[in-house]
């Protein structure tokens, strides 16, 4: 399908809506027509040809543009790899690291009630489950376990 053909359609590139809940910078290079509430005919936003795709995949999108409009795909990779360009990572808060997490917290005391609690519930699990007592010497458990669980955060 041409360009042309699309055209005689009507649309322009600023009758284009974008995707609802779009996330993806390639959203920015392509929608749909105004007419179109389903949202069901992807249209390229520069030569308003027609992309198949299924269920929100991008990459024959992503394809359209790198073989169409070479610049665009080139700048459209720029934004994709730089940080906080989609349209939807300003708006997500951002996940800490697990050693941050680990980093803010202090040891239980060996008398304390929470200690006695989770000494209790690691042997329920051993007993009830059958699971070797070996498991709480091996290193995935040890470094979980015991350096981290018996940590209460931070006030």
């Amino acid at each position: 399908m041409s360009a042309g053909d699309n055209a005689a359609g009507g649309s322009a590139e600023s009758d284009l809506v974008p995707k609802h809940k779009s996330s993806s910078i390639i959203w920015r290079y392509f929608g749909f027509r105004k007419d179109d509430v389903n949202q069901s005919d992807v249209l390229c936003r520069s030569c308003l040809t027609k992309i198949a795709t299924k269920q929100g995949s991008t990459t024959n999108m992503f394809h359209h543009l790198k073989h169409h409009h070479r610049v665009l795909h080139e700048e459209c990779m720029t934004m994709r790899e730089t940080p906080g360009t989609s349209q939807s990572s300003q708006n997500k808060p951002k996940q800490s690291l697990i050693a941050d997490a680990f980093s803010s917290v202090t040891p239980y005391e060996s008398t304390s009630t929470r200690h006695k609690e989770i000494t209790d519930a690691i042997t329920y699990h051993i007993a009830k489950d059958m699971v070797p007592v070996y498991t709480v010497s091996k290193e995935g458990f040890v470094f979980i376990f015991l350096r981290n669980a018996w940590f209460s955060p931070n006030p």
